[in-house]
């Protein structure tokens, strides 16, 4: 057996621990633009009937749905998008992150990457990580998409 070849569940937990510190670290630069495109598209179609059931305009749901919407539109609902991603993940150290992923056994190609904060003193071998929350994933096109961002422990 050869020792350098990843298992397939652990090719997929590794492609999808990285797109998901890839979404934290697009929430936490700022980028709206990347961290929509990080959405698989039903997320995407999830997050827009959210957005009209809380008010969002008919309208407005509709462009951002059919990508008829213009920049502007697209900017502010991103930056809005972004907003409250940034106020469900506020108080979380980013600098202190740890990540452990593991397939969904009930889900083909479909893996949660909980992150966790380290607690402690600076030393490596001190260190705990308690989990903060986590980042369900599942391959698209051959491309990790964030399906769900589970904020705070123990949520499903």
């Amino acid at each position: 057996m050869d020792r350098d070849r990843l298992e397939p569940e652990e090719e997929a937990s590794e492609g999808a621990l990285a797109a998901a510190e890839s979404f934290l670290g697009a929430i936490t630069s700022g980028n709206g633009d990347a961290v929509w495109e990080m959405f698989s598209d039903t997320a995407q179609a999830y997050i827009i009937n959210l957005g009209h059931e809380r008010g969002m305009d008919f309208d407005l749901s509709s462009r951002l749905r059919t990508d008829t919407a213009t920049e502007a539109e697209r900017f502010e609902f991103r930056s809005d998008l972004l907003a409250g991603l940034q106020r469900d993940l506020a108080g979380v150290d980013f600098e202190r992150l740890a990540f452990d992923s593991k397939a969904e056994p009930e889900a083909p190609m479909q893996v949660r990457v909980t992150y966790l904060v380290q607690i402690g003193p600076e030393e490596e071998q001190m260190l705990t990580a308690i989990p903060a929350g986590a980042i369900v994933l599942f391959l698209q096109d051959e491309v990790w998409k964030v399906e769900r961002l589970i904020p705070g422990p123990g949520r499903r």
